[in-house]
């Protein structure tokens, strides 16, 4: 969390994306996108395992705590 913080500070993401984890109902990650057209999963600090949130509403606080902003969310 706290190098995704760094990287989008200093300019080096440009988008983020939710994914729903394969066959549950109500587990997300988080998809980020670097200016080089790469992209990772939000990994867990200790663990390097991908941070699974159980809500829709924990992802899109992770994604406010690192610096990106929103007003809608669309679905398509």
């Amino acid at each position: 969390m706290e190098q995704a913080k760094r990287d989008f500070s200093a300019g080096r993401l440009t988008s983020a994306m939710l994914v729903r984890v394969p066959m549950s109902a109500n587990a997300w990650t988080v998809r980020l996108s670097g200016i080089k057209g790469d992209s990772g999963m939000l990994l867990e600090v200790q663990t390097l395992d991908t941070r699974v949130f159980t809500s829709l509403d924990g992802a899109v606080r992770a994604l406010e705590e690192i610096g990106f902003s929103f007003t809608q969310l669309k679905v398509q």
